[in-house]
């Protein structure tokens, strides 16, 4: 039931995907997609941490959303326990769980589910959410399978890792480009107050730190209101 050469050809083309442009919940589903597909599943989905407890992000089919918004409603079941556990959990029968888990077992129940794994994404020693895996009816689930299931997990914590990673330099470019721009408009607003009243500079800038204190407002915007508007200071 498990595909290894679709494992590898997986492996090796969402790992180029990092390094180009992309879309973090479209990677996502392709991903649930492809292990369904590997693992020859029912569904896949996955979670991510929120205030310490896991909320879904996306699952794969669409039917397989309901049942994850049923088991980050109850905060129970297998993905949610692997998060907390920090550990793999296989579960061939759900039906062993059903006092355990009682609103997921059944909901699985409805859907034809019978066996799934939680897989925790870890950072460190830190868990970061999970993903779970889905089969029709009860499945064992061979070490080489979960083996090569945490493989792809850890490709979802690469690609949530590498989108911070680039949120955090967007967020670092524009407040360097924020800070330009007001190092300029600041610059220009000195050098017309300086030439306005035949003073230094430094004079200027402090007349318009002065205007700015006393109107409770930054320098920025009486550079700002200098430059654009003709504020006379």
């Amino acid at each position: 039931m498990y595909d290894h050469s679709l494992f590898l050809r997986t492996v090796s083309e969402f790992s180029g995907r990092l390094l180009t442009p992309y879309d973090v919940d479209t990677v996502l589903k392709d991903l649930m997609a492809r292990l369904a597909e590997i693992f020859d599943l029912a569904g896949a989905g996955t979670a991510l941490a929120e205030e310490g407890v896991l909320r879904v992000t996306v699952g794969f089919p669409a039917g397989i959303d309901a049942l994850e918004q049923i088991e980050s409603g109850q905060q129970e079941g297998p993905c949610v326990e692997a998060f907390r556990l920090g550990e793999v959990l296989a579960i061939p029968d759900l039906e062993e769980y059903a006092d355990r888990w009682p609103a997921y077992c059944a909901a699985a129940r409805e859907r034809g589910l019978g066996a799934t794994v939680g897989i925790p994404l870890r950072l460190g020693d830190q868990s970061v959410g999970a993903v779970e895996l889905y089969a029709a009816g009860p499945r064992k689930w061979p070490a080489e399978d979960l083996e090569a299931a945490v493989v792809l997990a850890d490709m979802v914590t690469a690609y949530l890792i590498n989108v911070s990673k680039i949120r955090q330099q967007e967020q670092l470019t524009e407040q360097l480009q924020s800070a330009l721009e007001s190092r300029t408009v600041i610059e220009q607003a000195k050098g017309m107050i300086a030439a306005r009243h035949s003073v230094t500079v430094d004079d200027a800038f402090e007349l318009i730190r002065r205007h700015a204190r006393s109107h409770h407002v930054t320098v920025r915007a009486v550079s700002d209101a200098i430059v654009n508007l003709g504020l006379q200071v």
